[in-house]
């Protein structure tokens, strides 16, 4: 890959411009399973409405799918720190958008009970804001389940994740900008015994991804001893 452009370098994976509006998606881990099903869940996805790219091709660690062009929300919460209540709303919204879709008989993992589909790491940076309007990317985790697992997931992401390349202007106020933005994602959701059961959940969830940090999993550990969840069940 090394005569192809290098896009972007996520966690787990190396996006490259392929030119003619693709590009590559390639995982460093051997992964064929989740490659196919991410590739299957994004078609069906795209077929009823949902803001996902086209995936042209899916094999082994790579999926080549349509370039999408405009910062991601998280760039865009950089940028412009003072609009993260909004931009936490309207990440609560593609939430809901995407619970909506029927799932039918597309065979993908369980997460838990419920038949919504759920993206399970639908968070600022896995959303490009284009010309056209918001487009949802990286779909590794995608199941089936309850959609407040998915809520949960990602208001635990936010509020435990350490965001790289914050502007040295904006770093005194992270806390706070933070608190914006999850505030305004979470405000429909009560944090009641629903939501903390789930918390336990995604806690535990996310201890066990080797791309955590170790600062995030002193945070994650914080969290749940906030909301009431024991450490032995995350």
């Amino acid at each position: 890959m090394s005569d192809l452009p290098l896009l972007g370098r996520g966690r787990a994976a190396d996006v490259f411009d392929l030119g003619g509006g693709r590009v590559l998606r390639r995982y460093r881990t051997t992964q064929r399973a989740s490659v196919e099903r991410e590739a299957r869940a994004m078609r069906h996805l795209r077929e009823h409405g949902a803001p996902v790219p086209e995936v042209f091709s899916a094999d082994g660690v790579d999926i080549v799918m349509e370039r999408l062009d405009g910062p991601t929300m998280l760039d865009a919460l950089k940028s412009k720190p003072w609009r993260a209540g909004a931009l936490g709303r309207e990440l609560f919204a593609l939430h809901e958008r995407i619970h909506r879709i029927p799932a039918g008989d597309i065979d993908l993992r369980r997460f838990s009970d419920g038949d919504s589909i759920l993206h399970l790491d639908l968070h600022p940076d896995n959303v490009i804001l284009t010309a056209t309007g918001p487009m949802i990317i990286d779909w590794s985790n995608v199941a089936l389940g309850d959609p407040l697992a998915d809520v949960m997931n990602t208001w635990m992401v936010m509020v435990t994740s350490s965001p790289d390349n914050v502007p040295r202007l904006i770093r005194p106020v992270l806390g706070r900008i933070r608190r914006s933005l999850t505030d305004g994602f979470i405000e429909q959701t009560p944090l009641d015994n629903d939501a903390r059961r789930w918390i336990g959940r995604v806690c535990k969830q996310r201890l066990l991804d080797p791309n955590v940090r170790d600062d995030e999993r002193v945070r994650v550990h914080a969290l749940a001893a906030q909301t009431g969840v024991t450490a032995t069940n995350c």
